[in-house]
């Protein structure tokens, strides 16, 4: 077994490497809460992935306005070439077959424009053609549609351009508030382990101080005892003490290590670097109405433009089932020049007009119901998700309500927190002077201490809440309530 004068050095020794860790974190670098947010924010994975989503949805929407813009293209064959005995249809409508050996080229030059008004696609375009011809007979032929006006649309009734002229806009404000609620929440689940960290590294110091308070009155009673003024059993108590309080340094100080680890891991704080954390102490609070809370939820809350977004694509499924299941109507147009020559520059001679018109329609006579079906179906999935967003709508209500009533109350709750801390550390110096003048027994001690602890901790889980809520509230506001202002982002995308 240890001797106790060896036990007491190594007491000894914990205390006094506490005392120089205490010492040296004064030179520490601190990390505030403020600035572990801001870390978090531009560092951690989830903000990695957060703007790379974002990203995603800044190119299809900009695919989307892409779509409306006019498209220069160019396209052809150059060459075609086939050589094989193929079957024609002779002018006297006999079938012969022959020997074919020629290239066929084409070059197409255009431009085409989306119509948002009617849903169709407008195009202008320019084309040139020849036909080689190999063998005895070799001959070389031009054609050429200088200029052509064409016009399609594949359905009247419904134009899927004006549903996208609404939805892409509101799906792309969408991802602009969901990046907004991401970073509110790495804020708040940035306190988390702020907070994890802070409150085992608090139990790490309060398990220290009882072990080097247990320890010296462990020694006083020893003294005392020796001049028969301390009970066996007291002193057996206090040693005990000391020994509880040994294993509770070694719990308290691997908690402190893997707490500490999580927290570097979840900001990418760089290795070999010393820091702290510090309590905040400075809490400011700003009384939040549940009316005013609600208001501005609606008014920029992510979910509230996801709702708008679900009922405008279920609008549109409606309309598309409609348009497709009832009388249907295309319509094709063209208008231009044209010609054929031998040779290129006689192509441009006496040029012929070209026109191509093509209205087709469409109307099911019988088909068992499956039209009325998918109408009905689609009408029944508008009236799901109508319900759907007005349970949600009222799940938001409910939820602003319930954190703004616990924010507007936390402010005593934390002033209860404060004020209990400081008296039970007070009392527990009281107690330990009534302990040594032998007014109270061990238990009353041991009693004090652990409610000294309990208001230490109890402190720092009120600090925790109150950071918890003001997340809360921030990302289901997207409201600064302390500024004043709406919370806006700025990601570092590529332009």
């Amino acid at each position: 077994m240890m001797k106790p004068a060896m036990k007491r050095s190594v007491i000894q020794c914990i205390v006094f490497l506490f005392v120089l860790s205490s010492h040296l974190s004064a030179q520490e670098r601190t990390i505030t809460l403020q600035e572990a947010v801001r870390l978090a924010q531009q560092h951690s994975f989830e903000y990695k992935v957060a703007v790379n989503s974002y990203q995603s949805s800044v190119w299809s929407y900009r695919n989307y306005m892409a779509s409306f813009r006019p498209m220069l293209y160019l396209d052809g064959t150059i060459p075609n070439y086939s050589r094989a005995i193929s079957k024609i249809t002779l002018p006297t409508g006999e079938d012969t077959f022959v020997l074919q050996n020629q290239a066929y080229s084409t070059l197409n030059l255009g431009i085409r424009q989306n119509v948002a008004l009617t849903g169709g696609v407008v195009s202008v375009s320019s084309s040139l053609n020849r036909i080689d011809v190999f063998g005895n007979n070799r001959q070389i032929r031009y054609s050429s549609v200088p200029a052509s006006i064409s016009y399609y649309q594949n359905a009247i009734g419904y134009n899927p351009f004006k549903w996208q002229k609404q939805i892409e806009p509101l799906r792309f404000e969408s991802a602009d508030r969901a990046l907004v609620t991401r970073m509110e929440e790495i804020g708040g689940q940035t306190v988390s382990h702020y907070f994890d960290m802070l409150a085992a590294q608090a139990r790490q110091e309060l398990s220290l101080q009882n072990l080097a308070k247990a320890d010296t009155l462990h020694g006083i009673a020893r003294e005392r005892f020796k001049l028969g003024t301390v009970a066996q059993s007291e002193l057996l108590q206090l040693r005990l003490n000391v020994l509880n309080a040994q294993n509770q340094v070694t719990k308290d100080s691997v908690d402190a290590v893997l707490a500490r680890q999580r927290f570097a891991r979840y900001l990418l704080l760089p290795t070999g670097q010393s820091w702290a954390l510090a309590v905040p102490e400075d809490l400011q609070f700003t009384d939040i109405p549940m009316d005013r809370a609600l208001a501005h939820a609606q008014a920029n809350s992510q979910q509230v433009i996801d709702f708008r977004l679900q009922r405008l694509e279920a609008e549109q499924q409606v309309a598309e089932a409609r348009a497709q299941n009832g009388l249907k109507f295309s319509v094709q147009a063209n208008f231009g020049l044209s010609n054929t020559a031998p040779t290129f520059p006689s192509l441009f001679n006496q040029m012929e007009n070209q026109q191509h018109v093509l209205v087709g329609f469409s109307v099911p006579l019988l088909d068992w119901g499956l039209a009325k079906t998918q109408r009905l179906r689609a009408e029944a999935n508008l009236a799901m998700v109508e319900s759907q967003i007005e349970q949600r709508e009222m799940q938001l209500e409910q939820e602003i309500a319930l954190h703004t009533a616990r924010w507007n109350l936390h402010r005593q709750q934390l002033a209860v927190a404060q004020e209990t801390r400081d008296i039970a550390v007070r009392n527990y110096d009281l107690e330990i002077e009534r302990f040594l003048r032998g007014m109270i027994t061990i238990n009353d001690l041991n009693a004090a201490q652990a409610q000294k602890d309990s208001a230490s901790n109890g402190y720092i889980s009120a600090v925790r809440t109150y950071w918890e809520l003001y997340y809360t509230l921030r990302q289901l506001t997207l409201y600064d309530f302390e500024q004043e202002e709406e919370i806006v982002f700025q990601a570092d995308i590529i332009n």
